[in-house]
Protein backbone atom coordinates (compact mmCIF):
# COMPACT_ATOMS: atom_id res chain seq x y z
CA UNK A 1 0.00 0.00 0.00
CA UNK A 2 2.71 2.71 0.72
CA UNK A 3 4.66 1.82 -2.49
CA UNK A 4 1.42 2.44 -4.55
CA UNK A 5 0.77 5.69 -2.80
CA UNK A 6 4.51 6.96 -3.12
CA UNK A 7 3.81 6.10 -7.20
CA UNK A 8 0.94 8.12 -7.21
CA UNK A 9 2.60 10.93 -5.38
CA UNK A 10 5.22 10.59 -8.09
CA UNK A 11 3.01 10.70 -11.08
CA UNK A 12 1.04 13.54 -9.69
CA UNK A 13 4.42 15.34 -9.37
CA UNK A 14 5.03 14.54 -12.35
CA UNK A 15 1.75 16.13 -13.95
CA UNK A 16 2.19 19.24 -11.65
CA UNK A 17 5.62 19.87 -13.14
CA UNK A 18 4.86 19.28 -16.49
CA UNK A 19 1.83 21.58 -16.73
CA UNK A 20 4.21 24.78 -17.48
CA UNK A 21 5.67 23.06 -20.43
CA UNK A 22 2.29 22.31 -21.69
CA UNK A 23 0.68 26.43 -21.29
CA UNK A 24 4.19 27.16 -22.95
CA UNK A 25 3.42 24.83 -26.08
CA UNK A 26 -0.13 26.35 -25.73
CA UNK A 27 0.67 29.88 -26.09
CA UNK A 28 3.59 28.98 -28.79
CA UNK A 29 0.85 27.45 -30.51
CA UNK A 30 -1.51 30.27 -30.33
CA UNK A 31 1.38 32.65 -31.56
CA UNK A 32 2.41 30.60 -34.73
CA UNK A 33 -1.53 30.63 -35.83
CA UNK A 34 -1.98 34.74 -34.96
CA UNK A 35 -5.36 33.70 -33.42
CA UNK A 36 -5.31 37.39 -31.78
CA UNK A 37 -8.26 36.80 -29.92
CA UNK A 38 -7.14 33.57 -27.91
CA UNK A 39 -4.15 35.38 -27.00
CA UNK A 40 -5.92 38.39 -25.62
CA UNK A 41 -7.64 36.14 -23.35
CA UNK A 42 -4.64 34.48 -22.53
CA UNK A 43 -3.04 37.64 -21.40
CA UNK A 44 -5.81 38.97 -19.51
CA UNK A 45 -6.35 35.80 -17.52
CA UNK A 46 -2.32 36.38 -17.37
CA UNK A 47 -3.06 39.53 -15.90
CA UNK A 48 -5.94 38.76 -13.17
CA UNK A 49 -3.39 35.95 -12.16
CA UNK A 50 -0.37 38.36 -11.59
CA UNK A 51 -2.85 41.24 -9.90
CA UNK A 52 -4.06 38.00 -7.00
CA UNK A 53 -0.06 37.56 -6.51
CA UNK A 54 0.46 41.17 -6.20
CA UNK A 55 -2.16 41.11 -4.16
CA UNK A 56 -1.34 38.70 -1.64
CA UNK A 57 2.63 39.46 -1.35
CA UNK A 58 1.02 43.23 -0.45
CA UNK A 59 -1.25 41.17 2.32
CA UNK A 60 1.60 39.80 3.75
CA UNK A 61 3.69 42.86 3.90
CA UNK A 62 0.93 44.87 5.76
CA UNK A 63 0.52 41.94 8.09
CA UNK A 64 4.29 41.74 9.22
CA UNK A 65 4.05 45.76 9.54
CA UNK A 66 1.20 45.23 11.74
CA UNK A 67 2.24 41.86 13.77
CA UNK A 68 6.11 42.07 13.41
CA UNK A 69 6.31 39.26 15.81
CA UNK A 70 4.34 36.52 14.00
CA UNK A 71 7.46 36.98 11.74
CA UNK A 72 9.25 33.46 12.59
CA UNK A 73 12.47 34.20 11.38
CA UNK A 74 14.98 36.41 13.86
CA UNK A 75 12.76 39.49 14.13
CA UNK A 76 15.83 41.97 13.49
CA UNK A 77 15.39 40.61 9.89
CA UNK A 78 11.43 41.83 9.56
CA UNK A 79 12.18 44.83 8.17
CA UNK A 80 14.28 43.18 5.42
CA UNK A 81 11.19 40.69 5.03
CA UNK A 82 9.06 43.14 4.71
CA UNK A 83 11.20 45.10 1.83
CA UNK A 84 10.93 42.26 -0.10
CA UNK A 85 7.51 41.14 0.11
CA UNK A 86 6.73 44.57 -1.49
CA UNK A 87 9.74 44.32 -3.80
CA UNK A 88 7.82 40.82 -5.26
CA UNK A 89 4.54 42.51 -5.16
CA UNK A 90 5.56 45.34 -7.36
CA UNK A 91 7.28 43.02 -10.15
CA UNK A 92 4.05 41.00 -10.09
CA UNK A 93 2.23 44.46 -10.82
CA UNK A 94 4.40 45.35 -13.40
CA UNK A 95 4.25 41.99 -14.74
CA UNK A 96 0.44 42.35 -14.67
CA UNK A 97 0.82 46.19 -16.36
CA UNK A 98 2.80 44.40 -18.98
CA UNK A 99 0.23 41.63 -19.47
CA UNK A 100 -2.54 43.93 -19.61
CA UNK A 101 -0.44 45.91 -22.34
CA UNK A 102 0.03 42.49 -24.73
CA UNK A 103 -3.63 41.76 -24.34
CA UNK A 104 -4.76 45.69 -25.66
CA UNK A 105 -2.24 45.08 -28.61
CA UNK A 106 -3.86 41.67 -29.56
CA UNK A 107 -7.65 43.13 -28.92
CA UNK A 108 -6.30 46.34 -31.55
CA UNK A 109 -5.29 43.72 -33.85
CA UNK A 110 -8.85 41.77 -33.70
CA UNK A 111 -10.44 44.72 -34.47
CA UNK A 112 -8.25 45.72 -37.65
CA UNK A 113 -7.56 42.14 -39.10
CA UNK A 114 -3.98 40.63 -39.61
Amino acid sequence: MGMGKLTCLFLALGLVMSMPAFAAEDIEALIKAGDHRKLEMYYLEEAKNLKAKADHWEFLAEYYEKFPYEYTGDIAYVHMHIVNLRAMAESNRKAMHDARDLAARHRSLVRKGP
